[in-house]
């Protein structure tokens, strides 16, 4: 990965890079570690792209550690037509955007073990989830709920109705005010 570092002082708004890049958008800026909106600079580039300047409107805190880097955003830049003749300049610098890409990925460090965790602990949650789906599917958590439902209405219905007849009746006048006519 394409990356230089610096130290804020407090004053200083412009900090130079030299590394290739292709857009103003492969450039990232991040302070103490947290990735900035682009909007929160400005990249002035050399006229061949091997580098540029990175400007601040507003110089970061003294003792911040600004890191400037490079994150080439996969996609197509080119559109070949099928019945054109392909420019060998269009060729060469896809073919040159796809090795910086390529690059840039074999240069992530990652740590293996902190990886297998994480893999190991997205697979169980992942199990789980296929789990609860095929429960759904056949009916086991869905028969769940529709026993609770009607083990709740089973008690519920006789406390309403108060034994006082069968539904269809005219519940008596004391306790109209509170059901109505049933």
């Amino acid at each position: 990965m394409y990356k230089i570092s610096y130290v804020s002082d407090g004053e200083n708004t412009e900090y130079d890079f030299s590394f290739p890049f292709f857009q103003n958008a492969d450039i990232k800026v991040a302070i103490d570690n947290v990735v900035l909106d682009e909007n929160q600079y400005d990249v002035n580039p050399n006229d061949d792209f091997s580098g540029g300047i990175v400007v601040f409107s507003v110089a970061p805190e003294s003792g911040k550690t600004i890191d400037i880097f490079r994150r080439i955003s996969l996609n197509r830049v080119i559109d070949y037509q099928p019945t054109l003749k392909i420019d060998p300049e269009d060729l060469n610098s896809d073919f040159n955007f796809l090795v910086a890409a390529f690059q840039d990925l074999q240069n992530v460090d990652i740590d293996l073990s902190e990886w297998a965790n994480v893999h190991d602990n997205l697979l169980t949650q992942i199990n789980y989830a296929v789990d609860v789906i095929k429960d759904t599917l056949s009916g086991g958590a869905v028969l769940g709920l529709f026993n609770n439902l009607l083990t709740v209405l089973d008690g519920a219905l006789p406390k309403l109705i108060n034994d006082y007849g069968f539904v269809t009746e005219e519940a008596p006048n004391e306790n109209r005010d509170d059901y109505g006519s049933l």
